[in-house]
């Protein structure tokens, strides 16, 4: 085989081959001569850095993202060097970069729900939760606007007599269109992201203006605020509607274990077919489908879990109170989806993973919610004691799971800014939206932060709530680790020049700031709402 920087050289000599065949005004050719060269020595690069279990940031991706940047500079219209590209910087890290070249690439209409695999998870591995948001929901839009399309173009074929054409497209949209699982995994990819958009993110924003602090819940989402009640009312009425992004509440609901066959994967998978001595890992149709029904049981139960809060009625003269048929109704509802979510997604995890301990703190916070709001009632042993008793053992075991996570989470080496980034949405924003959820429960019951010294459940809550805390943190000195990981080279190699390695080195050192720059302020925030939870009366 021949040697990289002999590659490298041929290349590069290529570019003086017939200098009119392939104009950069994409003449009748998009690829010049030597593409194919790059591609194959970039593909090398890669299976040396996942051989030699390189770090993410050393010579051979670097070297790789260089020469595919150089690459595009003399080719600008082949799309095999803007994928592999892509792929490269997502390994780097450098999501933003990754971002902007597919954006270059000119995805549109149906090759959306084609295509966006590519970079849709980099953009959640990468803290662009607004991108991933609005590129999953024109994916709900393209679908919408298709079945309502094909509607009125089979009516008029039809209509002119041509019936084959009329069958053709409403199989099209029945067998395709409708049960695509790209619209499955975006509805739960817009329902995961919903808190965690920064308005500042937005097209119409100037560069580097900031139009408004970035918190948790600014636009939509649910986040353990007194607007969760009106948002939780908005997400049931929207779940009445297939294209809107809720619906997957329902299909999580009523999803089998063998669901999967229902759904269409669109995914044009040839488009990687340069790929020889590396193949970039997609997710499979399987991981799709678990993670789509996780998100969907996940947000299902926090619509629940608020809109049952919101119904509980505040003890009186030391006795519970009574149920009424609206706060029964409402607790059966949760309970009902608990038992759900726990069958569906008990064994969907690695038994020692950081999203099963996450997933058993919401169990727990929901368990604790039905017990405070109605415990056994119409029972003599139906007390107010009994029921604080009951959710103080349930949030003890909260609390359990919480430091297993951490624990999971500092023996996680490699990197964690990336898993920091995709944990975010899919689990510590829940467990923090249920741990103020529950806050306000106990407040009503008259357990409010201030009495965690002498209301045993208060108390409770409050060691639940500091533990999370610590877990918090130490996602945020991952992302501050992240964010100064030392470039293993910075100057020339011996096959690329120092200009561009300086520029890609740049590319990555600002795509992991931006990374940073969208995470920590949310992690932030949690950490300063979680440390009230120390008041004392």
């Amino acid at each position: 085989a021949p040697a990289n920087k002999q590659l490298a050289v041929e290349w590069r000599s290529s570019l003086t081959y017939l200098p009119g065949v392939a104009p950069k005004d994409g003449g009748q050719k998009e690829v010049l001569p030597g593409d194919e060269l790059v591609l194959l020595l970039s593909q090398k690069l890669q299976q040396t850095a996942s051989i030699e279990a390189f770090d993410s940031t050393t010579t051979p991706l670097l070297e790789a993202a260089a020469l595919l940047e150089e690459a595009m500079d003399h080719s600008p219209f082949n799309p095999h060097l803007k994928i592999a590209a892509l792929e490269v910087f997502s390994q780097l890290g450098a999501s933003h970069r990754a971002f902007s070249i597919y954006q270059e690439m000119g995805v549109k209409q149906i090759q959306i729900d084609s295509c966006s695999y590519l970079i849709l998870p980099s953009l959640i591995t990468g803290g662009l939760y607004t991108s991933a948001a609005r590129l999953s929901s024109s994916i709900l839009r393209l679908h919408s606007l298709t079945s309502k399309d094909i509607k009125d173009f089979a009516s008029k074929a039809l209509q002119n007599g041509y019936l084959f054409k009329a069958k053709e497209m409403s199989t099209f949209q029945r067998a395709k269109m409708r049960p695509s699982l790209q619209l499955l995994y975006s509805k739960g990819l817009v329902m995961d992201c919903a808190s965690l958009l920064n308005a500042n993110d937005f097209e119409e924003i100037a560069s580097g203006e900031q139009i408004s602090a970035v918190k948790l819940g600014t636009e939509k989402g649910l986040c353990g605020v007194d607007d969760d009640i009106r948002r939780s009312e908005q997400i049931a009425s929207d779940s009445s509607s297939y294209f809107n992004a809720p619906y997957i509440i329902h299909e999580a609901a009523n999803a089998t274990s063998d669901g999967i066959r229902v759904y269409s994967d669109n995914r044009d998978m040839d488009i990687n077919s340069f790929e020889i001595l590396h193949r970039k890992q997609h997710l499979t149709q399987r991981e799709m489908f678990n993670d789509s029904v996780h998100r969907g049981l996940t947000q299902g139960l926090l619509v629940r879990a608020v809109m049952a809060v919101e119904a509980a009625k505040a003890p009186k003269k030391g006795k519970v109170p009574k149920s009424t048929e609206e706060t029964g109704y409402r607790c059966l509802s949760l309970t009902r989806a608990l038992a759900r979510a726990r069958h569906c997604l008990q064994g969907s995890f690695d038994a020692d993973s950081i999203d099963q301990s996450l997933l058993k703190v919401v169990f727990s916070l929901c368990d604790v919610i039905t017990v405070v709001i109605v415990g056994d009632s119409g029972k003599e042993s139906d007390t107010l004691a009994n029921r604080e008793s009951r959710a103080v053992r349930l949030l003890e075991a909260a609390t359990l799971h919480v430091k297993e996570a951490q624990t999971f989470f500092i023996s996680t080496k490699d990197a964690q800014g990336a898993l920091v980034c995709q944990l975010l949405p899919t689990c510590i924003v829940p467990v923090y939206t249920m741990t103020e959820t529950t806050a306000r429960l106990f407040s009503l019951f008259g357990w409010g932060k201030r009495k965690r010294l002498t209301k045993a459940a208060a108390g409770a809550l409050a060691d639940l709530a500091l533990s999370f805390r610590s877990l918090v943190s130490d996602l945020l000195q991952a992302m501050a680790k992240h964010r100064h990981v030392e470039h293993g080279v910075s100057g020339e190699t011996l096959l690329v020049g120092g200009d561009v390695m300086k520029r890609v080195v740049n590319e990555v050192t600002q795509s992991r700031e931006m990374t940073k720059d969208r995470v920590d302020p949310f992690l932030d925030q949690m950490v300063v709402d979680l440390t009230s939870y120390q008041e004392e009366e």
